[in-house]
Order: C-alpha cells, then structure tokens, then sequence
C-alpha cells in the first residue's frame, strides 16, 4: 500500500508531463489496474494449486523491478515504459489483494470480517509512509521530478519479503471434489451484492481519486504539498476504520455497515461541489476513504463467507477480477472526464453509480428480511 500510495498521488502528475496529450495522464495508472485485471484470476487459480506464500513472494519482486522501471522511465523520460512498469505494478497489485483473503481463510466464521478489517490496518503504516515519501523524494533526482519517490518505492517494497518469508501461510488441501460451479455463486444475492458493493466502491474510491491530484496540482494550483497532505489523509481514512468495521459488523449487521458506506459517498459528491479550496477536496477525500472501506469490508465479507476451502480460488477470483475492471475502467474514464469536461462534471457522473449501490444495499435488506420471514 505504500507503494501504491506513492503511485495514486504520483503516476497522474508523471502522466502529465510524459504523455503526448493531456487525456492520457492517466493512462498508466489505468493500466497499472488493466494488468491488475487481467492477472487476478490466475494469480487466485494459482494460489489454489501452488499455495499463497509463492505468488506473494513473486508479487513484491516484480514490485521491486517495476517501481526502478517507473524511476529509470522518468529519468529517460519515456511514456511507454513508464506505462509497461506500471503494468508490471499491476501483477502486484493482483497478488497483494489476495492478503485479506488468506487472513480471513485462517479464521472461524465469525472472526472473517475482523481478520480482513486487521490486514488492512496494515495500509495506516502507509498511509504516513507514503504521502512523505512522495513529499520528501520528488527532487531527489536532479532534472526528473518524481523519479526519487518510485526509486525509494522500490526500496521499501524490499520489506515486505521479510514478513512473506516470516509467516507461515498453510498451503491449500488438495480435494477430490472440485466444489460447485461458478455458476451457482452468481446466482446467490449475498455473493452478487458482497461483489458489487465491494467492486463498484472501489471503482468510485479510483475514480475520484485518480483525478484529485490532477485537479488540486494543475487546475485549483495548491501545490504538490497539498496534494500530498489530502491523499495522506484520504488513505488514513481509508484504513485506521479497519480497527472497529469488523466489530461493527458483528454488531450492527453488514447491512448497515454497506449503508453507512454509501451515505458517505453522497456527502463526497455534496462536499466536492461545494468549492475549489483546499479543505474541500480534504473533506471529500477522507469521507471517500471511510466510504470505500465500509464498502470494501462490508462486501469482502460476505464474499468470503459463501464459498468452501476448495472453491474460494474461483469464487475470490472472479469476485476480485470483476473489481479490477471496474476500477481500471474508473480510473481511465477519470482521465478522460476531467481533461474535456472538467472537475464539476466528473463528479456528478459519480451519483450514478452511488445510486446503484443504495439500490444494492436495500436489496441485500430486503432478501434478509424475506429469509427471515420464510
């Protein structure tokens, strides 16, 4: 998460200076997430054969050598390879993603959505080490601004092998059978609402985000400081909830907890329309943060409670492949919307989907009432 902090505040303002044409700044973080697509479902079918432990430790490699490749791009200044390192991130995005679910497979039922709420407290630790890597580093290399934050990326990615290599993640039991078809999941609400909720937050999470530096840098002038600051605090809010959202769950239902997810995505759009200044887009931006993880949580919960040992390969795949389309979709058309049409616009394109979640989470309220009911 550090590194892709590093890249969510970096990457667009990189674009805009390495792309040909403006609507192409955001191209390499859009296929950073593209690669992110295209790998989740094998990384998923893998791990079920291979164990987690070896596509994790693969994962933070190629992190290492795309972040020096995203560095080496600046310094050359070339687009394209920094659009092909980018991508090279995205396989490791596709393996980083799988580290809730193997928390949440080694714990009992009950216990699912607070181990996946403590994994990803691990993204606070990020969400400081990150904004002040990309803060303190982006002169570090004379005539190539930016590149000092992706070659201290790289160094930090190092890391995280200590700790793959320290824990001990059980490699999966081989079955006789394989499970129920993938078709019978796509027919279950829990699993299309878990999915939904949890992909198309995350999609809006990268749809405004991917823009906001754009906006706050380029357009509104505020500096990269105050970019720094307001993805700091976005991150900050995205994760220190992670501490209380599983309890919360238990507590009050994920129901609720999906509601209150989609209620602050409204006051985003109520807060990024109001003004131009700094506190606006600081607002915005960490009520976006405590959205997305309540979405997140709340879906990837329920996710993970429908499928048995030898089917979550699958079933998390698919579920996480349908995410990454959405998101990599989000985060181009951002690009796009905000070049020709403007921050303003952008935003309200945004009440669309948020009302396709509220009618989601009152579906999820009304099959439980009926279950209840019956």
């Amino acid at each position: 998460m550090t590194t892709m902090n590093v890249n969510m505040i970096n990457t667009a303002l990189v674009g805009s200076i390495l792309a040909p044409v403006a609507w192409l700044s955001t191209l390499p973080l859009s296929l950073m997430f593209v690669m992110s697509m295209l790998s989740t479902l094998p990384v998923s079918l893998l791990m079920s054969r291979y164990g987690r432990r070896p596509l994790f430790v693969l994962g933070v490699c190629v992190a290492v050598l795309s972040t020096l490749s995203q560095a080496v791009a600046i310094v050359l200044h070339h687009y394209i390879f920094f659009c092909v390192a980018s991508m090279g991130l995205g396989f490791s995005l596709a393996c980083a993603g799988f580290y809730r679910y193997a928390a949440a497979d080694s714990a009992a039922p009950a216990d699912k959505p607070r181990a996946i709420s403590w994994v990803l407290t691990g993204g606070l630790v990020a969400a400081f080490l990150g904004p002040e890597i990309a803060r303190n580093t982006v002169d570090l290399v004379p005539e190539a601004l930016y590149a000092g934050c992706f070659f201290t990326a790289s160094l930090v990615q190092l890391v995280a092998l200590l700790f793959i290599f320290g824990v001990k993640i059980p490699k999966p039991e081989q079955r006789s059978h394989a499970g129920r078809p993938i078709g019978v999941f796509l027919r279950m609400p829990i699993f299309l609402i878990g999915m939904f909720c949890a992909a198309l937050g995350y999609a809006l999470m990268s749809y405004l985000m991917t823009a906001t530096p754009l906006q706050v840098v380029n357009v509104s002038q505020l500096g990269t400081s105050a970019n720094a600051s307001i993805i700091q605090w976005h991150v900050v809010a995205m994760f220190a909830p992670s501490f209380f959202t599983g309890k919360l769950i238990a507590r009050y239902g994920v129901s609720r907890i999906l509601g209150s997810g989609v209620l602050a995505y409204v006051a985003v759009i109520i807060l990024a329309l109001m003004g131009d200044d700094f506190w606006h887009y600081f607002g915005a931006l960490f009520l976006l943060g405590i959205g997305w993880n309540f979405l997140y949580i709340g879906g990837s919960s329920l996710v993970a409670q429908v499928a048995d040992p030898e089917e979550r390969g699958r079933v998390q795949g698919v579920a996480d492949l349908t995410m990454t389309i959405l998101v990599a979709s989000a985060s181009l058309i951002a690009g796009v919307v905000h070049s020709q049409l403007g921050w303003d616009v952008m935003v309200l394109a945004a009440s669309l989907p948020v009302f396709l979640l509220m009618c989601s989470v009152i579906w999820l309220v009304s099959h439980r009432y009926q279950n209840t009911q019956a």
